[in-house]
């Protein structure tokens, strides 16, 4: 019976251990979105700050997640959805058309995925806990 227990808490350092690495190599994209973004010789103007500002507000609830789990993982699904929409109606004010849910994509899904995987970590735990 140990050894079954013994194994569901190695998966669940397993996916914890995911998340976390998934984290660090999503933020640290962004991050480096980010830093081009400012330092860029053409400011961010209008929409394009809302997403910056957003996409900044996951990144750091994407963190906090790695303390608080299931709080930060819900905090980080709620950014995603809010970056993707910002992402969205920004790039249908830049005239992409038909191409404007890409960038929806590009930036809402990685940290949905993140903000969910936090998720469940945080419920894992919770059930772990009151075993």
């Amino acid at each position: 019976m140990n050894n079954t227990r013994d194994i569901l808490t190695n998966k669940g350092i397993d996916l914890r251990l995911m998340t976390r690495l998934l984290s660090l190599v999503i933020n640290s994209v962004f991050l480096l979105i980010l830093c081009l973004a400012f330092t860029n010789e053409d400011k961010p103007q209008g929409p394009a700050i809302t997403v910056l500002v957003l996409l900044s507000l996951t990144m750091a609830g994407s963190f906090a997640a790695w303390r608080w789990e299931k709080a930060g993982g819900a905090v980080v699904i709620v950014g995603a959805l809010g970056t993707g929409v910002a992402a969205y109606s920004a790039s249908l004010k830049f005239g992409l058309g038909s191409q404007s849910f890409v960038p929806a994509l590009i930036y809402g899904v990685p940290f949905l995925v993140i903000g969910i995987l936090f998720w469940l970590c945080g419920h894992r735990a919770m059930d772990s806990s009151a075993e």
